[in-house]
């Protein structure tokens, strides 16, 4: 598990690929250039950006081509910037997990922090190295500052030039394909490995986490709510009484929680939460519900999760259970 992650910040947890698209594309047509797609778009664009428009444009002064680009990123007809999917998803679970989050990103500083805030991830990262156009040299920097070990540091970048300043920090180097670059450029700049998106690291990292020693763990005794369910119809017609017990591997070891209810897991939101999960939709098999429930656990943090449900529908019974363990 790494104790630090960089992350990139344009295509890696924010989209403005299309925004930056159609800002380039209007620069371009101001000096009779085609207009670019998606895809010719991401073939052709690297960073540093005063490289890459003195090629597209040579000649003509980077202060003009900033002032053509500010006018669509000021106009109102700009595409909108979002968060990526799992990206916030991504965030959480660090943030659960008392991982230490930074930005280095050659995005500018004052459009960084417009749009992190708009966007209300600003508050995750602990430090923020935005406007660097040479990340191989600054990230040494970075991580003295911030007195990170290499060892236990990852850099997460959507672009060859993040992979490469990664190498020259020695830490890990870790690709996305949600942004600029496409896979095969990708691979060329030699990551540690390329993921599809946040949302698949996560899960790797929840894998390969070590637990915390035995007895670490939280339990929900018969938590007991009313649900519709049942393969007959008009079984889930009723709602009926269920009782679950949760057993919940916590994102650090007791030991090490310092008494704050963020290295925990909050089980009183938890419990709220995985009541209105199972009332939100009839469900036919008890082991699906099981599933879906252990899988919210860690939805909310927890390394690991087992959930076993108990409904009462066989008379000669006093319940049937199914349980089910997650990731």
């Amino acid at each position: 598990m790494f104790r630090n992650i960089l992350f990139d910040w344009s295509g890696t947890l924010c989209d403005d690929l299309s925004l930056t698209l159609q800002a380039t594309n209007y620069v371009i047509s101001r000096y009779g250039l085609p207009e670019l797609d998606r895809a010719a778009f991401r073939a052709e664009f690297q960073l540093p950006y005063p490289a890459y428009y003195s090629w597209k444009t040579p000649g003509v002064p980077i202060e003009e081509l900033e002032e053509h680009y500010r006018h669509i990123l000021n106009s109102p007809e700009a595409v909108p910037v979002t968060v990526l999917p799992h990206a916030r998803a991504f965030l959480d679970f660090c943030k659960a997990r008392g991982i230490r989050c930074f930005i280095l990103s050659s995005m500018d500083s004052h459009a960084f922090a417009r749009q992190s805030r708009e966007l209300g991830v600003y508050d995750y990262f602990e430090g923020i190295h935005t406007g660097i156009l040479n990340k191989e040299a600054h990230i040494h920097t970075l991580l003295a500052r911030h007195g990170l070990r290499a060892a236990d540091t990852a850099f997460i970048g959507d672009m060859q030039h993040d992979m490469k300043a990664a190498h020259a920090a020695g830490v890990c180097a870790i690709g996305v394909l949600t942004g600029y670059n496409n896979a095969a450029q990708l691979h060329e700049a030699e990551p540690d490995f390329v993921v599809p998106h946040l949302g698949m690291l996560q899960q790797l990292m929840q894998r390969s986490a070590p637990f915390p020693p035995p007895g670490n763990t939280i339990t929900l005794h018969s938590l007991s709510f009313e649900c519709r369910l049942g393969v007959p119809e008009e079984e889930r017609a009723t709602p009926q009484p269920v009782r679950a017990d949760v057993s919940l591997v916590p994102p650090v070891p007791f030991s090490e929680m310092n008494d704050d209810i963020s290295r925990s897991i909050d089980y009183d939101a938890l419990s709220r939460d995985l009541i209105a999960l199972a009332q939100a939709e009839p469900t036919c098999l008890l082991e699906t519900l099981a599933r879906k429930l252990a899988d919210a656990c860690v939805a909310h943090g927890a390394l690991s999760a087992t959930v076993v449900l108990h409904k009462y529908a066989l008379p000669a019974t006093a319940s049937v259970s199914a349980e089910a363990t997650s990731p």
